[in-house]
C-alpha cells in the first residue's frame, strides 16, 4: 500500500542544501490529542542567507515511527534519514525507504 499523504521527499543532505543548517530545538505547542500545552522537539533548518527571523526557519517534526532523536542519534543516523512533505504542508523526518511509514488502515 502506498504512503498516503506524502507529497514529496528529499534526502537529508538535499533538504539541508535547500533549507539551511539543521539544529535541534524544543518548542511549546498544543498537543492535538490532549488539548494541553507540551514541549515538542523538532529539527529546525535555519537559512543563514535569509536575515528575517520570521521566515528563515523550516520546522521538521519527528515521525511517530522514528520518535524524537538526541543530537548523537541524529548524527549517527543522518545517512539513513529523509524529510517528507505531507499533504498538510508540514514536514517530517523519517527513515529512508518504502517501508519507512507503517499503514494503520
Amino acid at each position: 500500500m502506498a504512503n498516503v499523504g506524502i507529497v514529496r521527499s528529499w534526502t537529508l543532505e538535499e533538504f539541508r542544501r535547500m533549507k539551511g543548517t539543521p539544529k535541534l530545538g524544543s518548542f511549546q505547542a498544543v498537543d492535538k490529542e490532549t488539548g494541553e500545552m507540551r514541549n515538542f522537539k523538532s529539527v529546525v533548518f535555519v537559512d543563514s542567507a535569509n536575515p528575517d527571523p520570521q521566515t528563515n526557519k523550516c520546522f521538521v517534526g519527528f515521525s511517530s515511527n522514528l520518535g524524537e532523536l538526541t543530537p548523537a542519534q541524529y548524527k549517527a543516523m543522518k545517512s539513513e534519514l529523509q524529510v517528507v512533505e505531507l499533504e498538510s504542508g508540514s514536514f517530517k523526518l523519517c527513515k529512508q525507504g518504502a517501508d519507512s511509514w507503517v499503514d494503520l488502515d
